[in-house]
């Protein structure tokens, strides 16, 4: 019931919010309404929100993006008042140091919107809000709109440069999520682990051509060395998730080998061994969009049938990086 008002809420939100980001870039702004309303608070009970306090004067008033937010990785007040029990100082990082930043990137934002209706320019562009969670994602897309959650992106960049280089990361790569269509867990197909590679490491491609760099240096640094031994391990994780898919399983019974599989790839943000990195999804994936789009003739067409979401297994047996172990299914 609590998860059908929270979608409720979301639509709602969903009618009521003006467009902010529409089809010209140079109308693109950053609302960071929803983030400096928990700012005061915050500050207002002395760095302990309870949840009657976050519910009524908070996430009550939220806008699209909040809703999405609190949907899709939070679910309630009484969830977000013990994340911030747990670490008011992230909280208070976030809002002195951070979220002044956010709001000084407008020319950011609109530069990379820019460039991103050069290259879709049938595209209405996302808006872009700011919103205050429970620490659990740094940022989520809808068609309408790209959240930016500050404490979960401002935790993770230590200096101001760390954290302007993410969000401009985050304003591309997110933007292409908007684009996309829906990966859950009912559209993952029978190769799973495929179609999320393809789902991140799409918007990551996007988002390097935008913006002239890897998405994660060192991650890439340390990949590109081992590039042969990860794809290795990658198309072996797969025949084993695929294999569980023909068993009839699905993300919530997969085998403890195959969530294993799954994930030594994905959801493992800072949670790997000291020999791997994390993410790593997103860098196979990256891989395998680049290889496909240089081997096609028409590489705009291209970009937009990955964006569109051609089939995973055409875009992996045309980019010549198909696993040569596979008997037949590539």
């Amino acid at each position: 019931m609590q998860k059908k008002l929270l979608l409720m809420a979301f639509a709602a939100a969903a009618l009521m919010t003006p467009p902010l980001a529409a089809r010209d870039p140079l109308e693109a702004v950053i609302d960071t309404s929803d983030a400096e309303r928990f700012a005061a608070v915050f500050v207002a009970s002395d760095a302990k929100p309870g949840p009657e306090q976050l519910q009524a004067s908070y996430l009550d008033q939220a806008g699209e993006g909040l809703a999405l937010m609190q949907a899709t990785r939070f679910g309630t007040a009484d969830n977000l008042a013990k994340a911030v029990a747990q670490s008011p100082a992230s909280y208070r990082d976030a809002i002195q140091r951070c979220l002044p930043i956010a709001q000084s990137m407008e020319g950011d934002l609109r530069a990379i919107y820019l460039a991103l209706s050069a290259l879709f320019p049938d595209r209405t562009l996302p808006r872009v809000e700011v919103v205050i969670g429970a620490g659990t994602s740094a940022g989520i897309a809808s068609p309408n709109v790209q959240v930016i959650g500050l404490e979960a992106l401002c935790a993770n960049s230590p200096t101001e440069a760390d954290f302007r280089g993410a969000l401009r990361y985050f304003f591309a790569h997110e933007t292409i999520h908007s684009f996309q269509p829906v990966v859950d867990a009912t559209s993952l197909g029978d190769d799973p682990l495929l179609t999320l590679a393809l789902h991140e490491g799409v918007a990551d491609m996007v988002a390097s051509l935008v913006l002239g760099r890897a998405p994660d240096a060192e991650r890439d640094a340390w990949a590109s060395a081992r590039k042969q031994a990860l794809f290795q391990q990658f198309h072996s994780d797969r025949r084993t998730l695929r294999a569980s898919i023909a068993r009839g399983e699905t993300l919530a019974t997969f085998s403890q080998e195959a969530r294993a599989a799954l994930g030594r790839w994905h959801f493992n943000h800072n949670r790997v061994a000291e020999d791997w990195r994390s993410d790593l999804g997103y860098w196979i994936g990256r891989q395998i969009a680049s290889a496909y789009v240089e081997e096609a003739v028409d590489k705009r067409g291209a970009i937009h049938a990955l964006v569109e979401g051609i089939g995973p297994a055409a875009v992996l047996q045309a980019s010549g990086l198909a696993d040569p172990n596979a008997n037949g299914v590539k």
